[in-house]
């Protein structure tokens, strides 16, 4: 009789656990949700090519033609950093939201001196041997056929 009663012990013990496995699991599913939206400029409508990343990890979406983009994210403390080059970046809390539209703002930067070598870009004081410097207006000269012209 002792030995029906520990079969009996550890059966209502593993179907215990499984209960508590199977809640757990469903709490940790229903705080994954889809957030969706669309990322746009104020003057440039529709921007492609727009990283969004949840911040602290390396899951991210990439914006399709249309500004479009779709990610999962575990809850509602997540944060989505929207990233795109000559753009501010942005960092939005998810919270409750499913639908998140962006706008975009053009980040205004000054850009140093570039000199452009053959196919590659170096910054003036990195080169070392002769350079000259060419206007817009010497390049509005007309037709030219040949580089003696200029």
């Amino acid at each position: 009789m002792g030995t029906f009663q520990n079969l009996f012990f550890l059966w209502r013990r593993g179907l215990l656990t499984l209960f508590l496995l199977i809640i757990t699991a469903g709490f940790t599913w229903a705080q994954q949700k889809t957030v969706t939206g669309k990322v746009t400029s104020k003057t440039e409508g529709p921007l492609v090519g727009v990283y969004v990343v949840i911040q602290g990890t390396t899951t991210g979406v990439v914006t399709d033609v249309n500004g479009d983009y779709s990610i999962s994210v575990q809850g509602p403390e997540a944060v989505l950093t929207f990233t795109y080059v000559g753009y501010t970046p942005q960092t939005i809390t998810v919270g409750s939201q499913t639908k998140i539209d962006v706008v975009m703002a053009p980040s205004v930067s000054a850009l140093g001196e570039i000199v452009v070598t053959g196919y590659t870009a170096q910054r003036k004081r990195e080169i070392t041997s002769a350079i000259t410097r060419v206007g817009a207006d010497e390049f509005n000269k007309g037709s030219i056929t040949a580089p003696v012209q200029l």
